[in-house]
Order: structure tokens, then sequence, then C-alpha cells
């Protein structure tokens, strides 16, 4: 049997989109009445107090995803911040390893996609997901770590193989993954090199960089040509410079991490599928020139994976670009900002 806190409502606030398309004024809408979810099974309802946007909400929203693979909750955003007000009946039960909860903790996740959403003050989560909010933070700033630090630990730590002395290039060192990048390279010892415009070099230098290169009058692939790098973190996109000077700006056992595929990947399933076999051209490549390799990949919420990186990043604070109020109005100007690929750090809606 579930347990409930005895405040828990019968129904919420939540933003909500309906059809795929390009105008998110015409996509989302503000339910004032949305049903509050059952919690069922493995899973706990956290009463949301923050969540935060990242590309892959806006760009989900598009269609170019397939049937199938799209959520099922419409409900845009994938980090959280709240308080735990509902445990169902396996929680405990199921995950050996998973964050144990009792209501009123404060916790943090990355939600599946298929499943639920952030912009909403209830949301369901899977217990394996939740991750503990150190207390240290507020919930905004805890709101702002989770998708990023999970793709940053995987990329830098499972499939980079970084270690103490590694000397790390982070290009779009000030946006909402890169900053996370920077941090999370400098804790576990590593030598960072930050590619920003003029405008964050500061920024980028006060989150830990050891050099930063301004992209608008540095070439950092003819700046770097003696193999200079263990890894090289793209978090920008498919820069062709990056990956046609990969031998000469990468040791022979370095790797090349992009977080990011083509612009419109998702617009359709045609560009969908055109993005995966340049991919898989491309680590093919890798593979017969045995050079340095070449990782693009999806990040999938793991509470596990969160867990460590949050503990790399517990004396550190998140780079914020603004806290937003939980209106439309507000949320359709941040969901435009973080469009505008303009953003310095994350960008959080405070819901309740």
């Amino acid at each position: 049997m579930s347990t409930y806190s005895p405040d828990v409502p019968e129904t919420m606030k939540a933003v909500q989109w309906t059809a795929p398309g390009e105008d998110r004024s015409q996509m989302l809408s503000f339910n004032e009445a949305a049903p509050v979810p059952d919690v069922y099974g493995k899973h706990v309802l956290v009463k949301v107090h923050a969540a935060s946007i990242n590309p892959v909400d806006w760009k989900l929203m598009k269609g170019g995803v397939p049937r199938l693979l799209m959520p099922s909750v419409k409900v845009p955003c994938l980090d959280i911040a709240g308080t735990v007000v509902g445990i169902g009946p396996s929680v405990g039960k199921v995950h050996s390893k998973a964050l144990k909860v009792k209501l009123g903790d404060e916790v943090m996740a990355m939600l599946d996609f298929r499943h639920s959403g952030g912009l909403q003050e209830y949301a369901v989560v899977e217990e394996s997901l939740l991750v503990k909010k150190p207390e240290r933070w507020t919930f905004e700033q805890a709101a702002a770590w989770p998708l990023v630090a999970t793709t940053v630990w995987e990329g830098l730590v499972i499939r980079g193989k970084i270690k103490k002395g590694d000397k790390v290039l982070i290009n779009g060192a000030s946006g909402g993954t890169g900053t996370v990048a920077v941090q999370i390279a400098k804790a576990l010892g590593a030598y960072v090199v930050g590619v920003c415009s003029t405008a964050n070099i500061q920024l980028v230098k006060d989150i830990g960089a050891d050099e930063v290169v301004d992209y608008k009058t540095e070439d950092v692939t003819q700046k770097y040509r003696n193999q200079d790098f263990d890894i090289v973190f793209d978090a920008v996109g498919e820069a062709a410079e990056i990956w046609a000077n990969r031998a000469t700006i990468l040791k022979p056992s370095g790797h090349l991490i992009r977080i990011v595929g083509a612009d419109n990947a998702m617009d359709t399933p045609f560009h969908l599928l055109y993005s995966g076999a340049q991919i898989g051209s491309k680590k093919l490549t890798s593979f017969l020139q045995s050079g340095p390799s070449y990782h693009l990949y999806t990040t999938f919420p793991s509470g596990e994976v969160l867990n460590k990186a949050i503990e790399q990043l517990a004396d550190s604070d998140p780079v914020i670009d603004s806290v937003n109020e939980f209106t439309m109005p507000s949320v359709l100007a941040a969901f435009d900002k973080s469009a505008s690929a303009r953003a310095k750090g994350k960008i959080v809606i405070k819901i309740v």
C-alpha cells in the first residue's frame, strides 16, 4: 500500500505539450488543475520545488523521435529537486542500491522522459533515480545538476577514463554542460583548457579552468597541434574543425567525446536516421585509423551515476543563468533563452 503525506492535493499546476512542432507558444499550455499522479510500485511522489531546462527538452518537442519512444506524459523538463511526499508499496524492496527514502526527504533526480516531466508541482520518480540533495544547496541549485552531471560523468569517467594529470579540452565551457565538465574534470585532478567566447572568459576561469581560449580570436585546433590532449569534451555540437584535426590535438590513445549531434538531428525521423549514419561512419573511421576514440552518446538517467558525480561536485556551486517563475510567459522565455544557445550555465524554473 502506498504512503502519502497528509497534505498532498488531488490537482496541481503543470506545463503540458500536445502535438510536436516548432512554435512553443502554440504547443505548450498551463494546466491549473492537472491530476496529481498516483504513486505505485517502486516509485515515489516528489513535490517539485525547482526544475531546469536542457536543450533535449525542446528538441524532443520537435517530433523527430520515433512515436514508440515518445513520452506518454507530455510534461517538459528532466531535472528536478524537491521533497518526497509519497512512497510506493515496493520502494526499498527492489533496488538494493537505491537511495533509502522516507517522507520529507529532500531529493534530486534526472527523470525518465518516457514516464514523467519536471514542469509540474508533483512528479512520479522511480526510486533508483533519486539522489539525496546536499544540505548546502538550495532546491534551485540542486535542480541545475542532474542531467548535465550524469552526462559529464558518463563522458569523462566511463567513456573517457579520465585520470589525475590528464589534459582535457572543454569546448563550450560556459554553457550548462560545459561548466559542469570543467568542475568535474578539475575535481578529478585534470588540467583543463576551456573554450568560450570573450564575454565568458572570467566565468570559465572562476570555475577552475587552467587555461581559457577565446574562440572568437583564436582557433583552438591551430593553437594545439602537438597531440596535447587526453580528452576533448565537445559540448557544442558537430564542429567540423575538431573532427578534422582530432589526430593533431588528441593523443593517439585519446578520446573525442561529444554530447550533441547535428542541430537538426531530432527534427524528423529521417534526420534522426541520417545523423545516426554519420555517427556510425565516424566511429568506424576512428577504429580503422587506430586513432583517438570517437564517442557520441545519449545519456539515460541513473541514480548511481548521478550520486558519484554529486559526490565530486558537493563543494562546488552550479553556474545558473537565471531562475524563472512558474508562469507561462516566464517558461516560454526560458525555453527561448535555452534555444538561443546564449545561456551562461543552467536555466532554472522555481515551482513551489
